[in-house]
């Protein structure tokens, strides 16, 4: 059962988020991407050179929702802030992410995926 008054808990059991980011201009974009929850906080990591880091350091604002593997969102959206996290931060993310998605072990050893950054969300109150 869903709890929609909690959105960690509301998503927590799905296998993907579709996370959506803001540019300046404000136009959204969605991007389908796997995540962890880690002390009360969603994390993602992607590429440090992804668009969606510029849009999170420039506009910390996020909406975020269960979705299908190519983004079909499948539960209520939530609201939220990111920040990228210092990279100190980022080793128990990928351990995180490796023991949940058995094929992140694989997909970071391909060409342009060795370097991450972790994202931090916190749901809005």
């Amino acid at each position: 059962m869903t709890n929609e008054s909690d959105p960690i808990a509301a998503v927590a059991d799905a296998r993907c988020l579709a996370l959506t980011t803001f540019k300046r201009d404000g136009t959204a974009v969605t991007t389908p991407i796997w995540f962890n929850v880690l002390g009360g906080t969603l994390v993602v990591t992607t590429p440090r050179t992804a668009w969606k880091v510029k849009r999170v350091a420039n506009n910390p604002r996020v909406t975020f929702a269960t979705c299908t593997q190519r983004g079909k969102v499948t539960g209520p959206v939530f609201g939220g802030r990111a920040r990228v996290l210092p990279d100190a931060e980022l080793g128990p993310v990928m351990a995180a992410k490796r023991r949940r998605y058995r094929s992140a072990r694989f997909i970071q050893l391909l060409p342009g995926n060795s370097d991450q950054v972790a994202i931090g969300i916190t749901p809005d109150a």
